[in-house]
């Protein structure tokens, strides 16, 4: 038989009672929490080292006992009463592709290590745990702190049922500094030497949309979602600006346990409010779209597979042919397909690479980051780069027009290779009568009027 060093101290109806044992000093709480067929009193009892962490535990069952609650949180484990509040609350307050993130994050990290608890057994020592496993695992910070943030959030929500009085998470503890950067990861960017080539090979391999989507990628720095939901009338070919209003985003369809069943392609809101944005956009840009929309209005009136509108005002400017927009899957088959009979799969070129491409060639002429941001449609300077500058729309558009200057000297490189033809044919052409000698001085000629209006533009843009 277990002593007691003093009597049973009595607390009010319903709230139990507590001693101390004297075998081991623990302190000991029971508490009333029913009846079963016989009439019999059925007793919940806690544990703790003090009189008060006693009180506090039999305070929460007595809590769960008034809420009706108690015997759900005893039948149910952590992870089953944290499932059935993403189901119910999460799910319905955030897009699917967040939900289906957070199901990943708790699947993966948090249930497996804490699910088959006791919430009430769960404390700020459980939790950290969870997190230094995380940070073990050389997980990002941003990781971490979602994790961190959803257990937060469903304590909350515990508290509001009076399943628990404390959330755990409050005292946990996360390391400022994010882990550093995977030298090993590829350069997203094309560099200078491998955007000639994949300009190369998009003017000669025309087959289909891959050229303007990857010159409107490449060169306004959309986001390839954007770019997919375009419409024409986002276009405007006279004042050369283009209008970022939607984006494509897969939407996945979930069972009742919250696993992905099906995926659906639909056009919504932009990744964020400030990516809704009116840019002005590079002769390239411009001048390839009005090509596509002269190829779709021929393939329109010659091909009878073409069964949509593919040229209205509303119709999407890189539709499929019966006009429904394109999936992302389907279109990045399209352009593996083609990196791979142009040999391009070595280079790593991807969709979000093409946009770091245009922010980099803009960062190469140490242009103001917030005119980078502006273009990119980015939430937050820091996205970008910290730095602190007011940007009109003026500048903006000047940065387009420096921004034209370069790609045309690009593009030249891209010209080399036919520029023999074109001399053979001037030749023949134009100057039938003269020498080699001759040809040879007048080209030189051109050649260095064509440097030095270069040397005077470069002296303007620094001005």
């Amino acid at each position: 038989m277990v002593k007691r060093t003093q009597s049973k101290i009595r607390r009010s109806n319903n709230e139990g009672s507590i001693f101390q044992r004297k075998s081991d000093g623990k302190w000991v709480g029971s508490i009333t929490v029913g009846y079963d067929d016989k009439g019999q009193q059925k007793k919940k009892t806690v544990y703790g080292n003090s009189q008060t962490e006693v009180a506090k535990k039999l305070a929460e069952v007595s809590g769960r006992i008034k809420s009706n609650s108690y015997e759900l949180v005893e039948s149910k484990s952590f992870g089953e009463l944290m499932t059935d509040w993403l189901l119910v609350f999460k799910k319905s307050s955030v897009t699917g592709r967040t939900f289906e993130g957070i199901m990943r994050n708790f699947r993966l990290h948090i249930e497996p290590q804490i699910g088959n608890m006791k919430i009430y057994d769960i404390d700020t020592f459980v939790i950290q745990k969870v997190i230094n496993k995380l940070i073990d695992e050389k997980y990002s910070n941003n990781t971490i702190k979602k994790n961190k943030h959803m257990i937060s959030q469903f304590f909350e929500y515990a508290i509001d049922n009076k399943w628990v009085s404390v959330n755990p998470t409050l005292k946990v503890q996360i390391r400022t500094k994010d882990k550093a950067p995977n030298k090993k990861e590829k350069y997203k960017a094309l560099p200078p030497e491998v955007r000639t080539k994949f300009l190369e090979a998009l003017n000669k391999d025309e087959a289909n949309f891959i050229k303007p989507l990857c010159i409107c990628l490449m060169f306004s720095g959309l986001r390839i979602g954007e770019a997919l939901a375009l419409k024409w009338e986002n276009v405007d070919f006279v004042n050369k600006t283009l209008k970022v209003e939607q984006a494509i985003t897969q939407e996945p369809k979930f069972d009742s346990d919250g696993k992905v069943t099906s995926r659906v392609t639909i056009v919504g809101d932009t990744k964020t409010t400030c990516s809704v944005r009116e840019i002005p956009i590079a002769d390239i840009v411009v001048e390839t779209l009005k090509q596509w929309r002269e190829k779709q209005i021929l393939r329109q009136n010659t091909n009878k597979e073409v069964s949509g509108d593919l040229t209205s005002r509303t119709s999407f400017i890189f539709a499929n042919d019966d006009g429904s927009v394109r999936s992302y899957s389907g279109t990045k088959k399209i352009f593996d397909r083609f990196k791979k009979r142009n040999d391009l799969k070595k280079y790593h070129i991807g969709f979000h690479g093409l946009r770091h491409t245009f922010s980099n060639m803009l960062f190469e002429m140490n242009e103001n980051p917030k005119v980078i941001q502006q273009l990119l449609g980015h939430r937050d300077v820091k996205t970008t780069i910290t730095v602190y500058n007011s940007v009109d729309s003026e500048y903006v558009r000047q940065t387009t027009e420096k921004f034209n200057e370069k790609v045309k000297e690009e593009q030249m490189l891209i010209d080399q290779n036919i520029r023999e033809e074109v001399i053979e044919e001037r030749k023949e052409k134009l100057v039938k009568d003269m020498t080699d000698d001759e040809f040879d001085d007048m080209l030189q000629k051109l050649m260095e009027e064509r440097q030095e209006r270069k040397r005077k533009r470069e002296k303007d843009f620094e001005m």
